[in-house]
């Protein structure tokens, strides 16, 4: 198991993966044959993601857009093409991810095709398939007599696939050994493999999971001896410099690689290769009479779909750990398409009111469970529909019009795909009452440099003769620690008014509100009153902009 004192001097590693000025190719625990997996991968791991990688340089690159690339950062731009399938193509951009090693660079042209990404957190325990260009695998270690591992060999310029499985995460990190027992192709990394990619097999397609980022090591036969780099079964008896001490154990404590995984910089990466709303959650009063409505337009080519997730929740709305007084116990929601016809409804999620821990034996789960956000009340609602392009609503109630209180609508984008349709357009409906009877809702982009506009519509509602519409609307925006991004009551009272005018978007009232700005990837929180009071219905709407 990988211990944390190894991840602070891992830059060092990290670098020595760079040295040699040529790139080369993963090591190997069952051949030391030089031509050994340098071809496509067949048989059960046909498709394993061979397929997307890219020569840049004497290193790799992934190709995850219509127009990008993944690698390492601490590789700097050793070219300034990729070649891939056969094709050349230009770099005229590249992102940086601030918080871990990946960056993304931009291409001029458009890729044939590109790798799927991974984006749960359940790593730890699945085989991976590891492609690389380090080195051939060298001279046999010897440890008191007994084989333990191979030093790195000979550079090649030659790439290479092989297997591990992933062992353990660590925040932005998954870690795999060189196991002595593990796959038929079981291989670790060496000088040159920054930049390759892991991938996973997720429910029968091939994702990329990880960039290869660094190793265990360097090594010694003693303490303040000569120190070297080798791919290792067992390390015990050896001292790693890494722990500062020799390495022990019962059993054999093998080496392994550390790869950044997508999953972590998730957000950061669909913001560069598909900006789009990936969630409007509206939290607002449900009465008897009343309901809270989310409407949302999905783009993009009408023969593909998109997975839309719609959550109800009442009962497990809580404040400071405390439920929420006046909250909704028991929420119902419909999902309506472009014309008003019902595509979807649901009462309780998974089919019954009684509370379950888990699902019963042999009883496969309710596919919400999978998404990871499930309501955690069986009274809750929830529904998935698999939807193409175009407008709908979906709607908050009372079941049976029978209940009132505060529930939240949530609409998310359940996909993970970056060619497909995508959200750029979603709004909320709601009352807005007296103190703190306010419409608030979360608002999730993923977008780099897409800006986006926030609306609070009641005057133009009461124009166009909606009776009980809120008539002075006010707009708060707070990032995810809530600091406050932006303010506004009157639209022509922003400070980038004129840019809100450009957008071609303007409120049809002056005293509506409206927040145009850039955001950073992820969630920020929208709260809409009535200015001095005032209360109504009133319109949220959320449009990511170029």
């Amino acid at each position: 198991m990988i211990r944390l004192d190894r991840f602070v001097p891992m830059l060092m590693a990290a670098l020595l993966l760079l040295a040699p000025p040529r790139g080369d190719a993963v090591i190997l625990i069952s051949s030391a044959d030089p031509a050994f997996n340098t071809t496509e991968p067949t048989g059960s791991l046909a498709g394993s993601g061979w397929q997307y990688e890219a020569a840049f340089g004497p290193f790799l690159a992934t190709a995850i857009g219509p127009h990008h690339f993944l690698t390492a950062q601490h590789l700097g731009t050793p070219a300034t093409v990729f070649h891939y399938q056969g094709a050349t193509y230009t770099i005229i951009g590249s992102f940086d991810d601030p918080g871990s090693d990946l960056r993304i660079f931009e291409v001029a042209e458009t890729l044939p095709s590109f790798a799927p990404l991974y984006s749960r957190n359940d790593e730890t325990g699945r085989d991976i398939v590891v492609i690389g260009r380090g080195t051939q695998r060298g001279d046999p270690v010897y440890v008191n007599n007994a084989l333990a591992g191979w030093q790195w060999g000979t550079p090649d310029a030659v790439e290479r696939w092989g297997q591990s499985q992933v062992t353990q995460l660590n925040g932005m990190f998954l870690y795999a050994t060189f196991n002595q027992n593990g796959n038929p192709n079981e291989a670790d990394l060496s000088s040159g493999d920054s930049g390759g990619a892991v991938f996973i097999n997720d429910s029968g397609t091939w994702k990329i999971a990880g960039i290869n980022y660094s190793v265990d090591g360097p090594f010694a036969t003693v303490a303040g001896g000569p120190t070297f780099y080798a791919t290792l079964f067992d390390m015990r008896g050896l001292f790693d410099s890494t722990l500062g001490r020799v390495v022990t154990g019962s059993a054999p404590v093998p080496s392994g690689f550390y790869a950044v995984r997508t999953s972590m910089g998730l957000s950061w990466i669909r913001s560069i290769i598909a900006p789009a709303l990936n969630e409007i959650s509206t939290q607002a009063q449900v009465g008897t009479s009343n309901v809270v409505k989310a409407s949302f337009v999905i783009q993009g080519d009408p023969a593909q779909t998109k997975r839309v997730l719609v959550r109800g929740l009442g009962p497990s709305l809580q404040v400071n750990g405390v439920p929420l007084t006046g909250r909704l116990t028991d929420p119902a929601i419909d999902l309506y398409d472009g014309n008003g016809a019902l595509v979807a409804t649901n009462d309780n999620w998974n089919g019954t009111a009684r509370r379950r821990r888990r699902p019963p034996p042999n009883i496969t789960p309710n596919p919400i469970q999978a998404t990871g956000f499930a309501p955690t009340d069986a009274s809750e609602a929830a529904l998935i529909a698999t939807l193409p392009p175009g407008s709908y609503t979906a709607v908050l109630r009372g079941a049976k019009r029978k209940t009132a209180g505060v529930g939240v609508l949530d609409v998310r984008d359940l996909d993970d795909a970056v060619d497909g349709p995508t959200l750029k357009t979603a709004s909320a409906v709601a009352a807005v009452g007296a103190g703190t009877s306010v419409l608030m809702a979360t608002v999730t982009a993923y977008s780099s440099s897409g800006r986006l506009l926030l609306r609070a519509i009641g005057p133009e509602l009461l124009n166009q003769g909606v009776t009980g519409a809120l008539s002075d609307p006010t707009l708060d925006v707070y990032d995810a620690r809530g600091a406050l991004v932006a303010s506004n009551d009157n639209w022509r009272s922003a400070p980038n008014s004129a840019d809100i005018q450009n957008t071609g978007l303007v409120p049809g009232d002056d005293r509506d509100a409206a927040i145009l700005f850039t955001p950073a990837p992820g969630s920020y929180t929208v709260i809409v009153r009535g200015a001095n009071g005032t209360t109504g219905t009133c319109l949220l709407e959320a449009d990511l902009l170029p």
